[in-house]
């Protein structure tokens, strides 16, 4: 207990005890007025009782009868006397106590308004100390919240003191800290979800890949942006289920229902290439599978699945077919070529003689003729084969395609007839491109004889050259190189081609003529042909709109030789006179080219095989010229005699001849470097004329 509290209570139990002594005196008095009260009683006894029932009154007074008066008064005095007593003792009494009571009251209100001014003193200064305490961290608390809501991160509650509230705020700071944390884990998460997000945008994006999902109970198609893509819409779009099946093709439509609804009512998930058409008339193979889902009770309520544009893929596996079929026409040619390029070489030669020997008048001579066609025919068809194989010896060299065309103009009127008007446009600044000139004629003419047949009742041809550049995308959709190319574009009036049959028109043995009007290699060679040269080939046609094809040459470079050989023609090869080497393992063809180079007046030698030929090699006969099949048995080919013969020889020419060459003169379709081929079967003259040149060349080939 405080000074101030003691000091009170002293005071209190003061006056606590004045209080006892007025309340003793008030009874001091009670007791004088009942003495009073007695002596009247008595008095009043005195007089009605007789003297010998009083016991009040002595002896003396009952026997003076002016005693009771005298003791009446007497007693009356002593009353009076006590009664003033009293009253004076009263008044004394009430005087004093009301001083007392007067100065403990002024006492008593001294110190409760002291005790009151000290407690509100003390009430300002715990109120002080409170607001110390807990205000001032409150509104700091609240500033700091609100510099929070302002998306102030930075702001922190200021720690005062170490009290509860200093408490709050450090608590208050870590809530903080962990929300910045949680914070920071949360934008982590998001920028990963965001990266994957766009890492499965980036990957939807380049395999064209989505998804979607079909709501039962609306009937309505939630699609991907890169399925609304696909099919031609703008993004966002949400077809019913009916407008999502018509794009698929009507021969597919029956499947995707019958997939979709074995999975919408039974569960059975399913994957299926099917073909659409989308939106812009495109058709596109599509890959769609698809899924149940079901609610919490385990009823399907949905479907949702993928769905990718797999038309590259398509393509890629078309073109793999078309490799295979490649292949193995190119297996079966090359297995046959060889054999039937001899016999045909035989046939034509011989049939040549024959119809240069034989009279007008001699009925053999007709005969003749039409064994010479039918092996211009044969030999046509094996270069065919060869050329949509790949398999022919290509000769590229830097060519102007304008002048080219132009000399071939002649060709192409006759061949195309006066039904037919035929234009050529070219640009001024036409460059150069490597190919090999005769393959070029060949394809050149087929293109136009196949135009030819789709206008029976005549029309026109347009052929245009311009330069052209081809951007990486289209190349490597192609599986081509970018870069600078020539385009040649064949278009014609015709009937065109409905578009299930153009996609096969470059297959071997393909044709939509009569079986007497084609064979279907004329397009598979153009194509094998195009490819061979490093370049590309396109086709497009409508029905009843006309046809184009294009082919895409790659221009020369400064490092493509520009020397072009002019050969002679038979009527300039003087009758030669050097030594030749000829290397035949083919009797009848052997014993052709000997019979005839004899009579262009060389002097011939023979050999059947590698060894023999090496052998003669060897020995010291004179020989300028080797004349030598490419293919040969015994494991020495054409290749290997003739390394062996010019390092024999320095000086030796090297001619081969071959109706197939594998790869001993021929990389990449084209013949090694100053390697100079006669290809099988050849003719009289060009027999002569290719040796007549090789001699001239002045340098062992190798």
């Amino acid at each position: 207990m405080t000074g101030y509290g003691r000091f009170f209570l002293n005071d209190a139990r003061t006056i606590q005890a004045q209080l006892d002594a007025l309340e003793k005196g008030k009874f001091n008095a009670q007791r004088a007025i009942r003495h009073i009260d007695q002596l009247i009683q008595s008095m009043e006894d005195a007089y009605h009782t007789p003297p010998e029932n009083s016991n009040l009154i002595n002896n003396d007074l009952s026997l003076n009868p002016l005693a009771l008066p005298l003791r009446s008064r007497l007693i009356i005095n002593q009353v009076a006397d006590h009664g003033i007593a009293i009253e004076s003792a009263i008044d004394q009494l009430m005087q004093e106590n009301q001083q007392i009571i007067e100065s403990h009251i002024n006492r008593i209100l001294f110190v409760y308004i002291f005790s009151a001014l000290v407690f509100g003193i003390l009430c300002v200064i715990a109120f002080g100390m409170m607001y110390q305490r807990i205000a001032v961290p409150t509104r700091n608390l609240i500033n700091t919240i609100t510099r929070i809501a302002a998306s102030d991160e930075t702001a922190r509650a200021e720690v005062i003191g170490k009290d509860e509230m200093a408490e709050l705020a450090v608590a208050f700071n870590a809530l903080l800290d962990q929300k910045d944390l949680s914070k920071k884990h949360i934008i982590q998460q998001q920028t990963e979800l965001s990266q994957q997000a766009n890492l499965l945008e980036i990957a939807g994006r380049i395999t064209r890949f989505g998804g979607w999902y079909a709501d039962m109970e609306t009937n309505q198609l939630k699609w991907s942006d890169m399925v609304a893509k696909i099919h031609g819409k703008p993004l966002g779009f949400s077809p019913s289920l009916d407008q999502g099946l018509s794009f698929y093709i009507p021969e597919h439509q029956a499947r995707i229902k019958e997939l979709f609804t074995a999975c919408y009512e039974q569960g059975t998930p399913y994957d299926a290439e099917l073909q659409i058409i989308n939106s812009a008339g495109e058709p596109l193979w599509v890959r769609t599978s698809g899924e149940a889902v079901r609610d919490s009770k385990g009823k399907i309520i949905g479907v949702h699945g993928a769905f990718q544009d797999i038309s590259d893929r398509m393509e890629l596996e078309n073109r793999l077919r078309q490799s295979q079929k490649l292949e193995a026409v190119g297996q079966l040619t090359g297995g046959v070529a060889h054999d039937f390029n001899n016999l045909l070489t035989v046939v034509i030669g011989n049939s040549q003689i024959l119809t240069e020997t034989l009279e007008e008048s001699n009925k053999l001579k007709p005969l003749a003729e039409m064994i010479l066609q039918a092996g211009y025919r044969g030999a046509e068809l094996t270069r065919s084969l060869l050329a949509f194989a790949r398999k022919q010896p290509l000769d590229p060299k830097p060519v102007n395609i304008q002048q080219l065309i132009k000399q071939l103009w002649p060709l192409l009127e006759r061949a195309l007839g006066a039904e037919i008007s035929i234009q050529f446009h070219a640009d001024d600044n036409l460059q150069q491109v490597m190919v090999d000139p005769g393959q070029f004629e060949n394809a050149l003419l087929n293109i136009a004889l196949n135009a030819k047949d789709a206008m029976p009742s005549g029309g026109r041809i347009v052929i245009e050259a311009q330069n052209t550049h081809l951007p990486d995308r289209y190349a490597e959709n192609h599986q081509i190189d970018a870069g600078e190319y020539i385009v040649i574009a064949i278009s014609d009036s015709g009937c065109g081609i409905a578009a299930d049959k153009l996609q096969r028109v470059f297959e071997p043995f393909y044709t939509t003529k009569p079986k007497d009007k084609g064979t279907g290699l004329g397009l598979a060679m153009v194509y094998g042909f195009i490819k061979q040269s490093n370049g590309h080939v396109n086709i497009y046609s409508e029905p009843e709109q006309g046809t184009t094809v294009r082919l895409y040459l790659p221009i020369a470079t400064s490092n493509d030789s520009s020397a072009r050989n002019t050969q002679p023609s038979i009527s300039e090869i003087l009758p030669g006179h050097e030594h030749i080497l000829v290397v035949e393992d083919d009797a009848l063809v052997r014993d052709y080219v000997v019979s005839q180079l004899t009579a262009f007046g060389y002097q011939v030698i023979s050999a059947n095989d590698g060894q023999q030929a090496i052998e003669i090699l060897e020995s010291d006969q004179f020989i300028d010229l080797l004349l030598t099949d490419v293919v040969l048995p015994e494991g020495l080919n054409g290749r290997h005699i003739a390394e062996k013969a010019v390092k024999l020889r320095p000086s030796l020419r090297v001619l081969y001849t071959s109706g197939y060459t594998e790869n001993s003169i021929v990389h990449h379709g084209r013949l090694d470097p100053g390697v100079m081929l006669l290809s099988k079967p050849y003719s009289r003259e060009e027999l002569a004329i290719k040796v007549r040149i090789a001699l001239d060349a002045g340098v062992a080939e190798k």
